[in-house]
């Protein structure tokens, strides 16, 4: 089955395919000038450099966020509107999952960080691809503090970690720059992955993943 991915959490994009688990393109673009008149377009690019019609997408996956509420929105309004036009099914994935199966090798506790506003960032921790603590926000200065009483941590990794990367660099090590940006070819294996688990439509039940500002939190 041919997946569609898209993910619009933070200021750059992403709109991605898989088929049958296997990864086939991804496009970045920025969300800073407006997603939604940068989605279609990137679908059309992708369709076109990887020779797939849109008849052929059986399943969208849309990334969830923790992010930008007005970008996840309208990724959201996109890719439900294909949905019903295609008539397939649509599903979410968590934004921080996604990170989380890149590096989901390596042995250790992966802090997911992905930015909000000004100087907070969203995260949580992951052992593979287990998530083993809630999507929690905070200050980066709060963050640090939690990840200097951290034992067995083996990476930071996300676009908040990448943004933050001169603070968080001293204390973890910092996932590559190639490695913190989003896919949505991710996005969309996470996608089929979890519908074929739980065989859901989820088109009227699909809604961001809300996280509220908390300064600390004692892991």
């Amino acid at each position: 089955m041919t997946v569609l991915g898209i993910e619009t959490s933070h200021e750059h994009g992403s709109i991605g395919l898989c088929c049958d688990e296997r990864l086939v393109g991804d496009i970045l673009f920025s969300t800073e000038l407006g997603p939604g008149e940068r989605l279609l377009p990137a679908l059309e690019s992708l369709l076109a450099l990887t020779d797939i019609e849109r008849d052929q997408i059986g399943l969208i996956a849309v990334a969830l966020g923790p992010g930008s509420f007005t970008s996840l929105r309208i990724g959201m309004a996109v890719g439900k509107g294909l949905a019903q036009a295609l008539g397939i099914p649509i599903v979410g994935v968590p934004s921080m999952a996604a990170y989380a199966e890149k590096v989901s090798f390596l042995s250790g506790k992966i802090c997911v960080v992905l930015p909000d506003r000004r100087d907070l960032v969203y995260y949580a921790l992951y052992e593979g691809t287990t998530q083993i603590t809630p999507e929690t926000s905070s200050t980066i200065g709060a963050l640090q503090e939690q990840l200097k009483r951290m034992a067995d941590l083996a990476l930071c990794i996300g676009p908040g970690a990448e943004r933050h990367r001169l603070a968080l660099e001293p204390i973890v090590t910092v996932a590559p720059a190639a490695l913190n940006r989003p896919s949505g070819a991710v996005i969309a294996q996470l996608g089929a992955l979890k519908h074929s688990h739980l065989h859901q439509d989820e088109l009227w039940t699909l809604e961001p993943l809300y996280v509220h500002h908390l300064l600390a939190k004692a892991w």
